[in-house]
């Protein structure tokens, strides 16, 4: 495996590492807090639900492309990947190790 391919995996490691330390807290700790009464395992059972279901659903009417076509040749470009593709996570998680609020959709993307 060369260098470039190296990159690639750790560049989509860490942005994948950055999003759900970012986003995935931001949106299921106010899920968790706002329903503290309940039980832990019926807000998961919950959660764990919608996205089985949002699975399942695009799996089935999409012949198992559970990306509802996002990711085909297609619709994503051909970019030849450099070094500085990796700030834009890295510089995420500086951000949401500090505790400052971070939109990871205009950072990453």
């Amino acid at each position: 495996m060369d260098s470039q391919h190296l990159l690639m995996i750790f560049g989509f490691v860490l942005a994948s590492y950055s999003i759900v330390g970012n986003d995935a807290i931001q949106t299921l700790g106010t899920f968790l807090h706002s329903n503290s009464k309940r039980p832990w395992w019926v807000l998961w059972l919950f959660a764990g639900g919608i996205m089985s279901v949002v699975l399942i659903y695009g799996w089935y009417t999409n012949s198992g492309d559970v990306s509802y076509g996002r990711l085909s040749a297609k619709n994503i470009p051909a970019v030849t990947l450099e070094w500085f593709h990796i700030l834009p996570p890295l510089l995420l998680l500086v951000l949401t190790r500090f505790g400052i609020p971070v939109s990871t959709t205009f950072l990453v993307l």
